[in-house]
């Protein structure tokens, strides 16, 4: 009897710390960093994969909660790992004025395409593929180095930055965005 109410305490100490652990990962996302970020929105037009200019500066005319700029290339091992994740994250968001531009760096259109039609949304998801072969706006965002991600709120402030390969499938994203979502939607 004393062995199984052992067992028990365990069980429910290390939910506790579990609990803990995930509290402080999810405000250590939330929280402000000291590494030097946008303040807001950059200006300038992207390049769509049809060769037009895009501007994001253009979706703000109508209702946007959040905007995320993903920098990526086909070249890049960890962006390609991380894609389908990302791809799973515009899913989740379909419908709820999350606005995803995903910009190839120094990139082929051919080989950005062929991602496409392995990885292709459904139509009506608010994503747009862009390219950025000249650096100029990988520049302006501050991206050293891809995969990289900005979130723009509905104001077009930057409400965060990841750097490197993120696991966009993990619980702590989806309650970073909820939060943000439930932030920018108020000033709506």
């Amino acid at each position: 009897m004393l062995h199984r109410i052992l067992i028990i305490l365990i069980i429910i100490i290390s939910s506790f710390v579990y609990s803990f652990y995930q509290r402080k990962t999810l405000e250590s996302q939330l929280a402000p960093t000291a590494e030097a970020i946008l303040a807001n929105l950059p200006r300038g037009q992207f390049e769509t994969l049809d060769g037009k200019t895009f501007n994001p500066h253009d979706l703000y005319q109508g209702p946007v909660a959040l905007l995320v700029v993903h920098f990526w290339g086909t070249w890049c091992a960890p962006c390609e790992a991380e894609l389908p994740e990302l791809l799973g994250l515009i899913r989740r968001y379909n419908g709820q004025k999350v606005v995803f531009l995903i910009v190839a760096v120094n990139d082929e259109k051919i080989k950005v395409e062929k991602n496409l039609k392995k990885l292709a949304l459904p139509p009506g998801h608010e994503a747009y593929w862009l390219l950025d072969n000249k650096n100029v706006y990988r520049e302006a965002y501050g991206t050293t180095r891809v995969p990289e991600t900005y979130v723009f709120s509905s104001d077009k402030r930057t409400l965060r930055k990841y750097s490197g390969p993120q696991e966009w499938s993990k619980s702590m994203f989806f309650q970073t965005f909820d939060e943000f979502i439930q932030i920018s939607t108020t000033k709506l």
